[in-house]
């Protein structure tokens, strides 16, 4: 049995406050809708989103019109990593807002730029690309070797442990996109989790009923998923967030704080 997801922490949240204010006053704070298109895999990024309740889906197209989903990005991430690799690089894959919410973004130039001048976030940035390609490379092994019920479960779980709360609108049309299989097939796994209790579709929404009977339904590269990530958000060369407790009201409670590491 895997351990129950905690929030992944947030990419920005790695940068020391005095790297970040450098290039902040160049962040937009944006909403964006379910179904935007934020890029396309053969046309460079010109923008760049670091998640904070959006959620979005990284996915690849077939010439026939399949996609299959390759990543999902929130707090922990960043969408358009792409864009440091120059103005004429693809972006590789088609991102998309799976979840509508609120992002923070940064032209692709001026994140160019503030790589330039920033050593911890070229790091953090370094950083998230290795645990990205650790992912990748464990979404390969899943699609080869687990079955549809594990996938499905996985993909629910990725998206639940990055949204607010234990619903998230997903139609079975877009969630049949990201496992690349068919709407029916979506169906009757959804149906075999409504019954045992684990998750339902209605409406669109996906309602998360017990995240433990659904971990027990998915396979082990969700627990992977969680250990490959926190790292790369978690600390910069010079940092490290370490959870140190306070006292209030005689209650303990934990706190992140950035100090510097020795």
């Amino acid at each position: 049995m895997h351990s129950i997801g905690a929030p992944p922490p947030r990419l920005l949240e790695a940068i020391p406050s005095e790297d970040l204010s450098r290039f902040e006053r160049d962040l937009d704070r944006v909403q964006l809708p379910a179904g935007r298109l934020l890029s396309t895999a053969h046309d460079p990024p010109r923008r760049v989103y670091f998640p904070d309740t959006a959620v979005m889906a990284l996915s690849l197209a077939m010439h026939d019109g399949r996609t299959a989903g390759v990543r999902i990005v929130g707090r922990e991430g960043v969408v358009g990593l792409a864009a440091i690799g120059g103005p004429t690089c693809p972006a590789g894959t088609e991102s998309t807002v799976q979840v509508a919410g609120t992002a923070w973004s940064i032209t692709a130039e001026r994140l160019r730029a503030a790589v330039k001048t920033s050593e911890d976030l070229r790091f953090a940035l370094e950083q998230y690309s290795v645990a990205l390609l650790a992912h990748m490379a464990q979404t390969v092994v899943c699609n080869r070797l687990h079955s549809l019920d594990e996938r499905a479960a996985r993909w629910l779980l990725l998206i639940n442990d990055r949204v607010e709360g234990s619903t998230f609108p997903l139609t079975q049309e877009a969630f049949a996109d990201l496992l690349g299989v068919s709407r029916p097939a979506v169906s009757t796994v959804g149906a075999q989790f409504a019954r045992a209790g684990a998750a339902e579709f209605r409406r669109g929404v996906v309602h998360i009923h017990d995240a433990g009977a659904l971990e027990k339904a998915s396979c082990e590269c969700i627990g992977a998923d969680r250990e490959t990530f926190r790292p790369a958000a978690r600390g910069v060369r010079a940092q490290a967030l370490e959870p140190v407790r306070h006292e209030r009201n005689g209650l303990s409670v934990m706190r992140p704080q950035i100090r510097r590491a020795r």
